[in-house]
């Protein structure tokens, strides 16, 4: 029997079906091309996220190290001038409140103290103004691009050296060595977001001072308890020898300080400093003159540098034509009248301590901005006559200067006019002698009421603030920068601030 064989349709449905087939195969493959792109695109989103936080953690962590690198120079000079409160004390004359190794001690372990106290404050606020930042816009540290960082929150603990709390009322150790700051960063690619965790360390030094490399302050230790009189301070009995030849003995070893001479007719202050060897300090020689204007001044009365050598003048009235401004480092005693036919101005202000003393004054125009000066009016002895204080336009105590005054030697209308146009400023103050359990002087205005000022809201006098009376002559002298007791010039140590470590670590938490 003889087969049909017709087999054209069975070939198309086949094609049919391989090309159905390989569309499947190819709408599965593309799917998940589509699908792994889209995961592909979050995860890169995410990459990204993660690389703006950390952006903004590099960003905000060396801003923190910055500020704290401005804040250790800031502690040092803080520091310093802390130290400087204890070095006036320290420097001459030895203060009353520093005159003993446990109290210089103590009050170097109260600075240390305090300064800890502030750096810890000063980085808390650093931290708030972290906290603040979160109130802040987004940054955005490429122009164009969608990403962005932001401080979500900063939080700041202190810790001892155990990594403890010391704020947990449990915790015995409340030493703070550590302060640690959480700082929570956000960074933000298109939609997607991601947080970081950076925490910084701050160590806080075990000192602010240090004492093994100290810096030598000198001092005057007084060893002998003497009484000072108003005779002691002007005794006019000048010595025999000349400066010229006195300075031969000191050379030969055949005189001891304080050395004491008497200025020839010819001899000049400045001639004088020049022939001293340099190892002779002008403070330990006294000279006595006859001629204030000769041997001081040159062309004029200012401008006098004395380099702290004690001048001694004749008891005759004394003075410039003009102005004796800018004196510094004198020590002038004048046994009379000091006359100054226009201003004396701008006394000491090398910031080298310096004591004027007349027994009266006259100045014609002014006698103000005085720095570091103590100026003495101290009148005539037994009060015959009675010392004259005048001056025309203004009197003004200021920069750390006394200006001392004997008032039971001195013209009581004067005095009244100075206890109403006396002016102060700067630590300027007013020291005064009477022998009277009576008596007194005060600041008051032409109605004879107490001038007052205001402190800190409240009304005080001004005499209360401004002027101190002595009833005992030689306190008055010492108050005053008047001494002549036995001295000897010590070194104190005193600590220096201490160069403050890096002491800072940081950590992120991904």
């Amino acid at each position: 029997m003889e087969k049909v064989k017709n087999e054209k349709g069975y070939a198309l449905v086949i094609v049919l079906l391989i090309i159905v087939l390989f569309m499947g195969l190819a709408a599965t493959f593309m799917a998940g091309s589509l699908n792994h792109a889209k995961q592909e695109k979050v995860v890169d989103t995410g990459n990204q996220a993660v690389a703006a936080a950390e952006m903004g953690t590099i960003y905000y962590s060396s801003d923190f190290e910055r500020e704290l690198k401005l804040l250790k120079e800031e502690m040092q000079q803080e520091t310093q001038l802390r130290l400087n409160v204890l070095i006036s004390c320290v420097e001459e004359p030895l203060g009353a409140l520093c005159d003993t190794e446990m109290e210089r001690t103590a009050w170097e372990e109260e600075i240390d103290r305090e300064m800890k106290e502030l750096y810890v404050e000063k980085i808390l606020e650093k931290s708030t103004e972290l906290d603040d930042l979160k109130l802040a816009g987004e940054e955005t540290p490429f122009a164009g691009e969608q990403l962005q960082y932001h401080v979500q929150s900063a939080t700041a603990v202190k810790l001892n050296m155990a990594q403890n709390n010391v704020d947990d009322l449990h915790i015995i150790d409340k030493d703070v060595k550590w302060v640690k700051i959480e700082l929570n960063v956000e960074g933000r690619a298109i939609d997607n977001q991601k947080e970081l965790t950076a925490i910084f360390q701050v160590e806080i030094p075990d000192s602010f001072l240090n004492s093994t490399e100290t810096r030598k302050i000198n001092t005057i230790v007084i060893t002998e308890d003497e009484d000072l009189t108003y005779d002691k301070v002007f005794s006019s009995t000048p010595p025999a020898i000349s400066c010229a030849d006195l300075l031969t003995a000191v050379r030969e070893n055949k005189a001891n300080a304080p050395y004491e001479c008497k200025a020839s007719g010819t001899e000049t202050l400045e001639g004088f400093l020049a022939s001293l060897d340099e190892d002779m300090d002008p403070k330990d020689f006294r000279v006595y003159t006859d001629n204030y204007l000769g041997f001081v001044c040159s062309t004029n009365c200012n401008n006098t540098d004395f380099q702290g050598i004690n001048i001694v003048v004749n008891e005759t009235d004394v003075g410039a034509t003009n102005n004796m401004n800018n004196l510094v480092n004198a020590n002038l005693f004048i046994n009379g009248k000091l006359s100054v036919g226009n201003n004396i101005i701008n006394l000491g202000k090398n910031g080298e301590k310096q004591t004027i003393v007349v027994k009266e004054l006259d100045v014609d125009v002014n006698l103000k901005n005085m720095y570091n000066t103590n100026f003495l009016v101290l009148g005539y002895k037994n009060a015959e006559p009675l010392g004259r204080l005048e001056w025309k336009n203004h009197i003004e105590i200021s920069n750390h200067s006394n200006f001392c005054l004997d008032i039971d030697r001195i013209n009581e209308d004067d005095l009244k006019r100075l206890g109403q146009e006396v002016t102060f400023s700067d630590s300027g103050h007013l020291i005064y002698y009477t022998a009277s359990s009576t008596k007194k002087f005060e600041l008051l205005d032409t109605q004879n009421q107490p001038r007052m000022v205001t402190v800190n809201g409240d009304e005080q006098t001004m005499t209360s603030i401004y002027v101190t009376g002595v009833n005992d002559y030689s306190t008055f002298l010492e108050n005053c920068g008047i001494s002549m007791k036995e001295s000897k010039i010590v070194p104190i140590d005193v600590s220096v601030p201490e160069p403050i470590g890096s002491g800072f670590g940081l950590e992120v938490e991904y």
